[in-house]
Order: structure tokens, then C-alpha cells, then sequence
């Protein structure tokens, strides 16, 4: 711990499990007090009890991200407790894919609303309080290397991530004059639920052991590793720090070079 993000007060959305908990406990173990969002508050239990258990403050909020006045009356919340917001960090989405002939329109209605429509609102309802403190800001986005190629059957998933870069982008060209930050993180596979969940799928469509499926292919980068959620985390707190002053309107790769190989 280098206390980098002491007084900080960062919200970080999708932090029941996987990268956006360890995200959160990053911040927390680096000195910022976070609002922990889930679906529900008892989500929330175990990454409020490891961050308390290391001496750092925080506490839950709770939203259904398809909800757009739930995701505001969360953000007012999130802000009142907090005492303004510094830090957002949109990590919540979901995964999954479908052929597009095979694809109903609550599929496609819901992955666009997870990944790209809370996202939006969210940086909609805590810029505001953000502009106004006029200390600056930093609005941080969960992506993917999916954001940057064309994945068959993986449309809809794609098609948010593409959009999620591009409005990174034209937010940071917006709110840049009032020194607020905005940056997209673009993980290639990271070990969580989601990515067991959908070689789990994988598994079972090429009729493999899950293990030997989920080992190849986790490992289909230049390092031949599977990477940790904490490799995310620890990009999210260099973005959100001082190292990344000068960083903004970037989609940055965490990938271990697949993106690339």
C-alpha cells in the first residue's frame, strides 16, 4: 500500500465478485473510501468484510443496472455518502453469445442495457457533482480486447464494447477542460465467474472437459498465463492515481498480449 488514493472517494459499480471486487479493494487498500455497488446490499457482504478486515472504509450501494432510476437514486446515494466523488469506476457487464439469426430481442436488449446504457447513465448522474467540486475527476471503464475485433456469434457483446471505447473517447474530449480523466480498461480473458461460466459453455459446444477447454484457451496469450482479476485492479488504481495525470481518451489493452498474438 503507497496511499495514492488517500481522501479519494471512488464509486465502483459490479463489485460483488471478480475484477470489480478486486478493484475495489485496491482502492480501499490504497486509501480511498468506496461505494460498493450490487444488485443487492448482501452481494455486497464479503468485499465490504475483506476491505474492513484490511482497515479500509466502505460500504454498499444497491441497484439493478437495467433500472435507470434505480442507477440514479444509486448514484445520489452513493455521492451523499461519500461527500462528493472523485473516482467511478463502471465495471459491472455481462457476457454472452449467440448467433444473430438465434438472437431474440431480450438478448440483445439486455446486454446493450448492462454494458453500455448504465454505464452511460452513470457517468451522466456523477459528473454533475463531479464538475462542480472543480478538482477534477477520473471516469474509468470496464471494456475488453472484444471492444477492438470481430468475434462471430459474439455480436451484441462486441457491439457495447466498440460503442463503450468510442464514448470514452468523445467523454474525454468533453469533460477534459475540467481536468476530468476518462479512460476504458480492455481485459482479454481474466479468471472470474463469467469467463468459468462461458467455457463452461464452450466446454459443452465442442464436447471437451471443461478443464482442459478453460486451461487452452485462458492461456492463449503471449505469456501463456492466466491472468488474475488483480491485474485489472492494479491498472484501474494507476489510472485512477497520480501516474495516470496525463492519460485520457485511452483504451488501454490487459491482455497479456492476446489482443495481439
Amino acid at each position: 500500500m503507497t496511499g495514492m488514493l488517500t481522501g479519494k472517494r471512488a464509486l465502483v459499480t459490479g463489485a460483488a465478485s471478480g475484477m470489480g471486487r478486486a478493484i475495489a479493494e485496491s482502492y480501499a487498500r490504497e486509501g480511498a473510501t468506496v461505494a460498493v455497488q450490487a444488485r443487492s446490499v448482501e452481494r455486497a457482504a464479503e468485499t465490504l468484510a475483506a476491505i474492513e478486515a484490511e482497515g479500509g472504509s466502505a460500504f454498499a450501494v444497491a441497484a439493478d443496472l437495467t433500472d435507470s432510476r434505480a442507477i440514479e437514486t444509486m448514484c445520489a446515494e452513493a455521492i451523499e455518502r461519500l461527500g462528493g466523488i472523485d473516482i467511478v469506476m463502471n465495471n459491472a457487464g455481462v457476457g454472452d453469445y449467440k448467433k444473430v439469426v438465434e438472437m431474440d430481442e431480450s438478448f440483445w436488449d439486455n446486454i446493450m442495457n448492462v454494458n453500455l446504457k448504465a454505464p452511460f447513465l452513470v457517468s451522466k448522474f456523477t459528473l454533475p457533482t463531479m464538475i462542480e467540486q472543480g478538482t477534477g475527476g477520473v471516469q474509468l471503464f470496464n471494456a475488453s480486447t472484444n471492444a477492438k475485433t470481430a468475434d462471430a456469434e459474439w455480436t451484441a457483446y462486441n457491439t457495447t464494447k466498440h460503442g463503450l471505447v468510442g464514448f470514452v473517447r468523445c467523454l474525454a474530449a468533453e469533460v477534459g477542460p475540467q481536468g476530468i480523466r476518462v479512460n476504458a480498461i480492455c481485459p482479454g480473458w481474466i479468471d472470474t465467474k463469467m469467463a468459468e461460466d462461458v467455457h463452461q459453455d464452450f466446454a459443452r459446444d465442442m464436447n471437451e472437459p471443461y478443464e482442459k477447454v478453460f486451461d487452452e484457451s485462458m492461456r492463449l496469450n503471449m505469456l501463456s498465463e492466466i491472468i488474475p482479476p488483480q491485474a485489472v485492479a492494479d491498472m484501474a488504481v494507476y489510472l485512477a492515481g497520480p501516474g495516470g495525470t496525463y492519460v485520457t481518451g485511452q483504451a488501454i489493452n490487459v491482455c497479456a498480449g492476446l489482443s495481439v498474438h
